[in-house]
């Protein structure tokens, strides 16, 4: 490709990428059910957006940069505060034996659904089908709102899975490969030494990311996500130098340890989801839906959509009856998790890489693979996103659709601001004292909140609660109202905030 054919490329993808958040948002849809199709259409109007042309070998070194990235800040997400020791249980055994009979389950209808696998690529389609993942799951969750238990659940699989996935399809990859296509030469103990190996990485570069943050947090606060990005990347590299996707855990390990620690305000690394994670989000989908042909596509369609209705019918309320079975969540969460298990970016990622290396080495139906992987994933995220929020409805676990009012003040006024609300039918919630600044830096805390009046006696935390609460909300549901008996915000100065 020319130089201005990559700059053409380049610029589509990041203009698909963005522009189909904006339209998504604007029609209350999930960001990635606009995303994929948009990719792939694009992949089909030109070839300018095909990753393999537009990126060549420098494709799999990003993906796997910008899934680090992105598990790293759905790590950050990982508060064990917010999950009960029931939803914990229920947690280790979806990650345990769920993602076991997802993989056995996957393998075997792979099997019989598809000709020409060999013995061993079922066995791969099932380890790449396993993840589901925080690039799909996490924006469904803030989509449907979904009761609190069943959504750390949900968060805590989807986040941990990824890796555990990526390093499952790693061993039985390297399986297929160093055999003769069809018997494997298995290395027990690899994804243990992996994760181990992931591991230390991890809580090493989170040691050092603290300190870092430490001292950025007193000195110069908006250096943080540059601090971040650095870490993040530093400990994925060496990971992977390591051990082959050791990095995924890695990154992972450091988001939750940052995520339970109390020294560091989070609220530092804000601008590294809103901004840099959300792109790397929409660029990936993009790439990887215009990396599959319609002839790929259709060449597996019929047993594909064949897959991925036992995924979601058979095999995933299997496993996710046998992990929370006696788990005391009540049986309508049980049903709305057992409903919830888009695949992602991890899996096309994988699926990629894995497909043209085995192809290159004469593995029989490699060339399956990747659509295969494309076909289910396309189907559960359709499937899912657009399901989930009348499912989660029908079954009582989403969250309230209506006008939910949150109060912040600590005065009579607000309190009576609040009253009155209520009187008027309104739903309200009223924050007052220190719990309402620490609860600003958790998503879990606005659920279902739709407006804000702020009515604290402080001017100035008026105006950082607002400025936060208006990244979530929006600009016009977030009102500053100076409560009675104290100044107007900008007090001092006649002007209004």
């Amino acid at each position: 490709m020319t130089s201005d054919e990559i700059l053409l490329g380049l610029g589509l993808v990041l203009v698909l990428g963005v522009a189909s958040q904006l339209v998504a948002r604007r029609l209350r849809l999930p960001a990635i059910v606009v995303l994929l199709p948009v990719g792939f259409l694009a992949g089909i109007a030109t070839d300018d957006v095909h990753p393999e042309r537009l990126l060549g070998d420098l494709f799999q070194p990003f993906v796997s940069l910008a899934v680090g990235v992105i598990l790293f800040e759905a790590g950050l997400r990982l508060s064990v505060r917010e999950i009960g020791p029931g939803t914990r249980r229920a947690v280790e055994r979806l990650v345990a034996i769920g993602v076991l009979v997802t993989w056995l389950g996957v393998a075997a209808a792979a099997a019989l659904l598809f000709n020409g696998l060999g013995d061993l690529l079922p066995l791969l389609i099932g380890a790449v089908l396993v993840v589901s993942g925080p690039t799909v799951v996490l924006p469904l969750l803030a989509f449907v709102r979904p009761a609190h238990d069943v959504r750390a659940l949900l968060t805590w699989e989807g986040v941990l899975v990824d890796p555990i996935g990526a390093l499952l399809g790693v061993i039985v990859f390297h399986a297929a490969l160093s055999g003769d296509g069809r018997r494997a030469v298995w290395r027990p103990g690899e994804m243990v030494a992996s994760i181990g190996v992931g591991a230390l990485v991890g809580a090493a570069a989170a040691g050092v990311l603290w300190l870092l943050l430490r001292e950025i947090q007193k000195i110069a606060p908006r250096q943080a996500v540059p601090a971040v990005l650095m870490t993040v990347v530093a400990a994925l590299v060496v990971g992977d130098e390591l051990r082959d996707d050791s990095g995924f855990v890695a990154t992972t390990l450091m988001g939750v340890i940052l995520a339970n620690q109390h020294r560091i305000d989070l609220r530092l690394m804000q601008e590294f989801h809103e901004t840099l994670v959300q792109l790397l989000i929409g660029v990936l989908f993009v790439l990887i839906a215009a990396s599959v042909s319609p002839a790929e596509v259709r060449a597996v369609l019929p047993e594909g959509l064949l897959l991925v209705a036992t995924m979601v019918l058979v095999i995933r309320p299997l496993a996710v009856a046998l992990a929370t079975l006696r788990s005391g969540l009540p049986w309508r969460e049980r049903a709305f998790a057992a409903w919830m298990a888009p695949r992602g970016i991890v899996a096309g990622a994988t699926a990629s890489a894995f497909g043209l290396e085995l192809q290159q080495a004469g593995v029989p139906g490699a060339a399956k693979l990747l659509p295969i992987a494309f076909v289910a994933i396309f189907g559960t995220v359709v499937l899912y996103g657009l399901t989930a929020a009348p499912v989660a409805r029908l079954l009582g676990v989403a969250g309230s659709a209506g006008t939910l009012v949150l109060v912040v003040g600590d005065t009579p006024a607000a309190r009576a601001a609040a009253q009155e609300l209520a009187g008027a039918g309104i739903e309200v919630r009223l924050w007052e004292g220190r719990p309402m600044v620490d609860a600003l830096g958790h998503e879990a805390e606005l659920e279902e909140v739709t407006d804000a009046v702020l009515m604290s006696s402080s001017a100035d935390f008026n105006a950082l609660a607002a400025a936060e609460l208006r990244i979530e909300l929006g600009h016009d549901h977030v009102a500053v109202r100076s409560p009675e008996g104290y100044p107007e915000d900008g007090a001092g100065d006649g002007r209004r905030r």
